[in-house]
């Protein structure tokens, strides 16, 4: 299983995709292990698969969309092996749940980056930070649908150096999307020359909070004194019901009062309903923790 362990820790270590692609990434980590596992039982497979999926949920702790969806896989499997009493067939299940988890995914993105396009009007001005590879779809789908509007992008300088803002508008630049990239400490200064706020999201916590990289909390303060509207898009499969926090290192925890609105697959949602929205994904992470029987 070297080779698990390996794509596990690039997981862990990547500092360039977000979450959805991450989540994705997941799922095929774990799809691979149920292709190449040795075991011979079907409680050693579960067993093996459970503690994959343990050490994937561990490498990013603040992504809840890689909880949701090797949660979902698992649960799935638990399910099915209650009837399934070949091993090799229950590995097929497997690789083929893990698909479809990965076209779902695809799918919710694709809704979202619809609905967030068609926030977007003629001649906004919109600001964005950190990294996040939904809102840069979302501005390619606005430009498409031949939308005229200009994104001022927050350096978003994280560890090591790296400068986040740059590698956005460089992507969106491809698009031919007009772009202004501006510091940090400029954001309180130029927030009025925009219109709306456009972030994607981490994790979106029971209360409606939101986790993202940093500087999304200067951002969404800022945004709240000089009263611009500020929305996070993001897949519904990134709400998150564990009920404890990790921040990892670059990551802003920024509170539901500043956010004017989730964009999700389903549309627009308000933070105080996000706990009423999310029973199926809880369904999942619970049904996993009493796998695992941790708290």
């Amino acid at each position: 299983m070297n080779n698990i362990t390996e794509r596990i820790e690039e997981i862990r270590i990547d500092k360039l995709h977000g979450a959805s692609w991450l989540s994705r990434s997941a799922v095929e980590v774990m799809r691979l292990a149920a292709k190449e596992s040795k075991v011979s039982t079907i409680d050693g497979f579960l067993a093996e698969l459970t503690e994959i999926a343990k050490s994937l949920m561990a490498s990013r702790p603040s992504m809840a969309s890689i909880t949701n969806c090797v949660s979902r896989l698992v649960y799935e499997v638990s399910e099915r092996s209650k009837e399934e009493k070949e091993l090799s067939l229950l590995r097929d299940f497997t690789v083929a749940k893990a698909d479809e988890i990965v076209r779902d995914s695809k799918r919710a993105t694709l809704k979202v980056v619809e609905m967030g396009a068609d926030l977007i009007e003629e001649g906004d001005r919109i600001m964005t930070c950190s990294y996040s590879s939904t809102v840069c779809q979302t501005f390619e789908m606005a430009k498409n649908k031949k939308r005229s509007f200009k994104v001022l992008i927050a350096e978003s300088v994280g560890s090591g150096g790296r400068k986040y803002g740059k590698i956005t508008a460089d992507e969106l630049e491809k698009y031919g999307i007009r772009t202004e990239i501006i510091l940090d400490d400029a954001i309180r200064d130029d927030i009025s020359r925009v219109n709306e706020v456009l972030v994607g999201a981490d994790s979106i916590l029971a209360d409606g909070s939101l986790i993202n990289g940093a500087p999304t909390n200067k951002l969404a303060l800022v945004a709240k004194e000089r009263n611009v509207p500020l929305y996070s898009i993001c897949e519904m499969n990134k709400f998150d019901l564990r009920g404890h926090l990790e921040l990892e290192e670059g990551f802003d925890l920024i509170p539901s009062r500043l956010i004017t609105g989730i964009i999700t697959e389903e549309g627009m949602i308000k933070p105080n309903e996000v706990l009423d929205c999310v029973k199926e994904v809880d369904k999942y992470v619970r049904v996993f923790t009493n796998i695992t029987g941790e708290e």
